[in-house]
């Protein structure tokens, strides 16, 4: 669409026309709050074409997109710019990236020798535009970069412009990227429709100083409005000068659109056209007023941002323990009260009464917003009040307004119980392997889960000791504990291969103390039977130093969302690491979910370059990594590109959901082979050749809004037969063995053989044939000699009785328990 020279104040432009591309379509490229790049830029390009054709004696300005129903594919904007003969092509777009970052880039087009795109006017458009976008939108910015030596993938093969817009547009362009639309701060100022008239003009100015034209003389005031203590921008804050007024964006006119929480979003952001020096006045609901006398510059923006300082009496907003709160209050643990202000530390410390009296140590957090009391003791099953008399006063000397009526003035205060003094040692609540498991694979990371924190320096690689159950030295290898929340869990890794086809016991030793120094007193034992196959391996990512260049951060990809962002990052850690991996390193991935929502929860950690990239395999595979999971209950998946070299969205497969309902490490996998796969873009069926896309998470409504994932040793792997199973002759016939020992006290093992791959069940019954005990339970096992251990522990002395049940063949065998 193009549209006419309408007036004119600047002269210079005649005979110049230039194509505007607002880039992507609808509500493509999302932000962290659902502001899209799409419906941002859009507007940017309207304003500016208005700018032009009613300021300059510009020819024409041509727009490839006026709305955010239109979807516009690249080839078809560069057609329409081809087209129509423009002398410009500048194509208008947003960054993505971590959260913490912002800049502005402008990428001009470049063959992969260096040289400038022809025709040239690229290079020199972005210097000016960078310099002017970094400047106005008070960011930072990474320059003004040829594209193919910003995207090192341009060759004697592939010439270059790397970017379709800059490759196939037969004028000079560019392409502008205006800050991150994942950056928080970022993505609100975008929303404001004011901001998007600052974005235009600096595109405006940039193209008068390419032709040489002096800029006309500048009035234009902007800033932001913040709260002082708190440095968030203010909604509804009125800002008045020369005779105009602006009113900051506030939910009712704007945020409600992107959020159901009214106090998330703010920016705070105003901006003013034909301002001459007076006064500012500030004004907003609950704060004190501001004034201050503004001196316009006439060369560029004059920024004047202004504090102010909240005139509502401070209130306590939560407390730790709450006073609704039916648990007891552990008696080695602080007490926190957290205010709606920061407050005069003496005042609150004056006023603050704890009954009955309790000696301790008062420290200060989060902008003196956070008051936390160390009591020496509290004593166990005692009740408590905690006070805050009306004398505390905040910061600024406004009186604390302790029973929240809305006034200056009144106590707070909040009872609780403390709980009984912690004389229970910990306990084990889970394990991998679970007792009696069978077809364990050889090389298993050993898990042993208690049900709280334990003092860490009390487990040792005495702790946890792995060995045949008949006897025999123990394996090598190391144990690792870690506090996960308020649990712990140990692990053992074996420094080896297990031996095939062999019984094993895990044995947790005495010893291991909680944080209150209960110690654990007796030994507990894990038998479990290893399989008969081995993995080879295809590594695909060790996550070692290329980790941030390789993967996107979350926010990059606009599949994610419902997150708190602030809360989401992944990184580099060296600290929680697979110690059965190849690398002294892991990819941690803190996520945070917006339960304000009731679904749309995603997160897509993206693999984007690198070498773990162009890995390419088929669906003859395993595909495999080791998780730490955090016990949430949330869930993670795996997606792959189908069909690869095809790019389409269409081809993007997944695996179906896991639930990490684990702690630890543990390896997870994908069974290509199965054809099973989750529901997303693609059609379900792996047909083609694949590649690692991304690590996918979601939320399950009801569990954890926040927690921390590890990965690591992302790889393929194919089953392969151990030496024992090579050399093993098949057994011809199902076969129940006399278990050993027997009579047993209070444990014996179980061996049998099957000849074929064929579904088992082993069950155990008494004299009176109820059955007491199920052993394996309909599980598909391989052709082999199988080992399984029965722990009869809860059971009285007699006569029991083994059946076993494979391929329409039942045995049986007796037993006889002696205690």
């Amino acid at each position: 669409m193009s549209t006419s020279l309408q007036a004119q104040e600047v002269t210079g432009l005649a005979g110049w026309s230039v194509f505007l591309d607002p880039g992507h379509s609808q509500t493509e490229n999302q932000g962290v709050f659902g502001y899209s790049e799409a419906q941002r830029v859009v507007r940017v390009a309207a304003r500016l074409q208005e700018m032009l054709l009613t300021e300059t004696d510009i020819d024409t300005v041509y727009v490839s997109r006026t709305n955010d129903s239109e979807v516009v594919g690249l080839t078809q904007r560069t057609d329409m710019a081809n087209a129509t003969g423009a002398a410009w092509y500048h194509s208008i777009h947003s960054d993505a990236g971590p959260p913490s970052l912002n800049s502005v880039l402008m990428l001009y087009g470049q063959t992969f020798d260096g040289r400038e795109k022809v025709p040239n006017g690229g290079r020199a458009m972005s210097r000016i535009m960078d310099d002017l976008l970094a400047r106005g939108m008070q960011t930072n910015t990474r320059g003004a970069i040829g594209d193919c030596s910003f995207y090192g993938t341009c060759s004697a093969s592939f010439i270059g412009p790397y970017l379709s817009v800059n490759r196939r547009s037969a004028m000079p362009s560019e392409l502008s990227e205006s800050g991150f639309h994942t950056n928080p701060t970022q993505n609100q100022l975008f929303m404001n429709e004011a901001w998007k008239q600052l974005e235009a003009r600096l595109f405006f100015w940039a193209f008068l100083a390419y032709h040489g034209i002096e800029r006309p003389p500048v009035d234009y005031l902007t800033g932001v409005i913040s709260d002082l203590e708190t440095g968030l921008p203010i909604n509804g804050a009125t800002v008045r000068i020369d005779g105009q007024t602006f009113t900051t964006d506030t939910y009712a006119s704007l945020f409600h659109e992107y959020s159901s929480d009214p106090n998330q979003l703010r920016n705070g952001f105003y901006y003013l056209e034909g301002v001459a020096d007076d006064t500012l006045r500030v004004a907003a609901d609950g704060y004190r007023p501001a004034a201050t006398f503004v001196a316009m510059n006439d060369t560029f923006f004059t920024f004047q941002d202004v504090s102010l300082i909240s005139n509502v009496p401070p209130v306590v907003t939560g407390t730790t323990p709450a006073s609704d709160d039916p648990e007891p209050h552990p008696i080695d643990e602080v007490l926190v009260v957290d205010f709606s202000r920061s407050m005069d530390r003496a005042s609150v410390e004056a006023a603050f009464d704890l009954s009955p009296a309790v000696t301790g140590v008062f420290t200060w957090q989060q902008s003196d917003f956070r008051l936390v009391f160390v009591p020496d003791s509290l004593e166990p099953e005692t009740a408590y009040t905690l006070t805050i008399q009306d004398g505390a006063v905040g910061v600024y000397g406004d009186g604390f307004d302790g029973d929240r009526d809305g006034a200056a003035g009144g106590a707070f205060s909040v009872t609780f119980t403390t709980g009984q003094q912690d004389v229970v040692a910990p306990v084990i609540v889970d394990t991998y392997p679970t007792s009696q498991a069978v077809d364990v694979e050889v090389r298993p990371i050993l898990s042993v889960r208690f049900d709280e924190a334990l003092d860490l320096s009390t487990v040792s690689d005495e702790q946890l000791t792995v060995a045949r159950a008949t006897g025999g030295a123990t394996r090598a290898g190391t144990v690792q504990a870690y506090q996960v929340g308020e649990a712990a869990v140990v692990q053992f890794f074996p420094a080896e291969n297990l031996d095939p086809q062999t019984l094993y016991r895990l044995r947790v030793q005495p010893g291991i103390q909680d944080v209150r120094g209960n110690k654990t007193n007796s030994t507990a034992s894990v038998f479990f039977t290893t399989g008969m196959l081995a993995y080879d391996v295809t590594l695909i990512d060790d996550f070692g130093s290329d980790l941030t260049t390789n993967w996107w951060s979350p926010q990059q990809s606009g599949t994610t969302a419902g997150i708190v962002t602030d809360a989401t990052a992944r990184s580099l850690d060296a600290e929680v690491v697979n110690l059965l991996g190849p690398n002294a390193s892991s990819m941690r991935l803190d996520y945070g979910w917006d339960t304000n929502l009731s679904s749309g929860w995603l997160i897509r950690q993206y693999l984007n370059a690198g070498a773990p990239r162009s890995v390419e395999f088929d669906a003859t595979y395993l595909l495999q990594m080791y998780v730490f999971g955090d016990g949430s209950g949330n869930q993670f998946r795996f997606a792959v590109d189908d069909r690869v070299p095809a790019a389409a969205a269409g081809h993007h497969e997944v695996s179906p959901w896991y639930t990490v309902d684990w702690l630890g490490w543990r390896l997870v996998t994908w069974d290509l082979r199965d054809g099973q796969t989750g529901t997303w873009l693609g059609d379900g069926t792996l047909d083609g050749t694949l590649r690692f896309d991304s690590i996918q998470l979601t939320h399950v409504a009801g569990q954890p809004a926040f927690g921390t994932l590890y990965f690591d040793e992302l790889r393929l792997a194919r089953e392969v037969q151990t030496d024992a199973e090579q050399e093993a002759v098949l057994p011809s016939t199902v076969t129940l063995h006399p278990a050993y020992p027997n009579p047993f006290n209070p444990v014996t093992t179980l061996r049998f053989e099957v000849p074929k791959h064929a579904p088992v069940t082993l069950a155990i019954f008494n004299a009176l044939g109820q059955q007491v005990a199920t052993l394996v339970d309909n599980r598909l096992l391989a052709a082999g000699i199988h080992e399984v251990p029965w722990d009869a522990q809860a059971l009285a002395s007699g006569v029991y009785l083994a059946r076993l049940q494979a391929g329409g063949v039942v045995q049986t065998q007796p037993l006889v328990l002696l205690k």
